[in-house]
């Protein structure tokens, strides 16, 4: 039977492309798109090893992230499931100036140890309208886009909870 081989290539041949990886600055960078419009979809940072069970990991997260310099908000916890999600805003610089990067941190703790995954990562286009409302763009891996210092700013953020996790 041929046939099913050959719809077997037909079907590859038409699928979507598969994420991609790539590193940044220690972080392992899934990215999806066509080589010349690739955008950033997560980041994953490394897995910590720390004392203490799931749930005693996220409260510690917490804590460190109601300090009012952690440049960013915790949108939801589950705390016995070792999750922990908040949202990052802040700024960057780059040759056009300075810029707004956003994105989600979630923190995966398991027994022992815990990492963070960056993702839904973005930056400001143009200023809030009159509304408040912004305009966030994926982070597009071209030469001229920002993408670096902004993923940059958003690791920034995790590496201070990170070195909170650890006082």
């Amino acid at each position: 039977m041929a046939y099913p081989h050959g719809i077997l290539l037909v079907l590859l041949a038409t699928a979507p492309a598969l994420a991609d990886d790539a590193q940044f600055l220690g972080h392992a960078i899934e990215t999806d798109g066509a080589a010349d419009a690739r955008q950033v979809l997560r980041a994953k940072g490394t897995r910590y090893a720390i004392p203490g069970m799931p749930a005693q990991i996220v409260r510690k997260a917490q804590v460190c992230l109601a300090r009012p310099d952690s440049q960013a908000g915790i949108v939801s916890v589950d705390a016995e499931g070792g999750r922990l999600v908040a949202i990052s805003r802040v700024e960057f610089r780059d040759a056009a100036g300075i810029g707004l990067a956003k994105g989600r941190l979630a923190l995966e703790a398991g027994d022992g140890a815990f990492q963070v995954v960056l993702g839904n990562l973005g930056i400001r286009q143009g200023a809030a309208d009159a509304n408040g409302d912004e305009v966030f763009q994926p982070l597009a891996m071209r030469p001229d886009s920002g993408w670096e210092p902004a993923l940059a700013a958003l690791i920034g953020v995790e590496q201070a909870l990170v070195d909170c996790m650890f006082l």
